[in-house]
């Protein structure tokens, strides 16, 4: 713990140094004042859209952002001559993440209680905002591993989305049939808006069960298979060994 807070500080001090905050912060801006022109009574089929769209591609664009800007200041290098183990350089990134997140879900939810008087289960909310992000900044970070620069992380970024997210917002505004889009409960983003909108509007519970269980296991598999595991060739390679 000693290491991990010194961790997190530094991601956030990086996250203010090159304006990441302050461009998360304009979507935020976006996002209320989209939320404050929408009829009361459509804000529960939107808002699970906020915020998977933001637990997932704004997650993976600052995971890929940070690590992008640590390569920068040869961070890696540090890092690899000091104590820290690589557990906890990577808990720093999903900390990190995952209070980016619940500051969004804090701002939206209060905008959306002041000004448009709609409330819905907050901590079911928060603890999705948690394992969705969790699981992205573990997806943001293996697609980091693999580009070369900036660029290449948002167009992986892009492949993902186009992959991922686009057949979720399609089906959440009913523009996918209903026989085809069951199936994209595999998809990460899917499984992110079962359990968004669980906390808004009724869902069916082994929906509900199952993107939980989903994306802890996908978690844990990502973290103890792919990430970890890659973590050392990573620094390797930004080291030039």
């Amino acid at each position: 713990m000693d290491r991990l807070i010194p961790l997190i500080r530094g991601d956030f001090s990086r996250l203010n140094k090159y304006n990441l905050f302050a461009a998360n912060f304009v979507v935020m801006l976006v996002w209320a004042t989209l939320v404050w022109f929408i009829d009361a009574g459509q804000l529960k089929q939107f808002v699970p859209v906020v915020f998977v769209t933001d637990s997932t591609m704004m997650t993976i664009l600052l995971v890929g952002a940070t690590l992008f800007y640590e390569k920068q200041e040869h961070t890696v290098n540090s890092v690899m001559v000091s104590p820290v183990t690589e557990d906890e350089y990577l808990m720093a990134k999903i900390i990190v993440s995952v209070l980016n997140s619940l500051i969004t879900v804090v701002i939206i939810s209060g905008i959306l209680y002041f000004v448009k008087d709609v409330s819905y289960n907050y901590l079911l909310i928060a603890l999705a905002a948690v394992i969705v992000t969790t699981v992205h900044t573990l997806i943001g970070i293996f697609l980091s591993y693999h580009a070369k620069n900036f660029t290449a992380v948002l167009i992986n970024l892009m492949v993902y989305s186009f992959v991922c997210l686009f057949p979720t917002l399609f089906a959440s505004f009913g523009l996918i049939n209903a026989k085809v889009a069951k199936y994209l409960i595999v998809l990460p983003p899917e499984a992110a808006n079962i359990l968004f909108g669980a906390g808004i509007k009724e869902t069916e519970l082994w929906k509900l069960v199952f993107g939980f269980v989903y994306l802890i296991a996908l978690a844990f598999v990502l973290y103890r298979f792919i990430v970890k595991p890659k973590f050392n060739d990573y620094v390797m390679r930004e080291m030039g060994v």
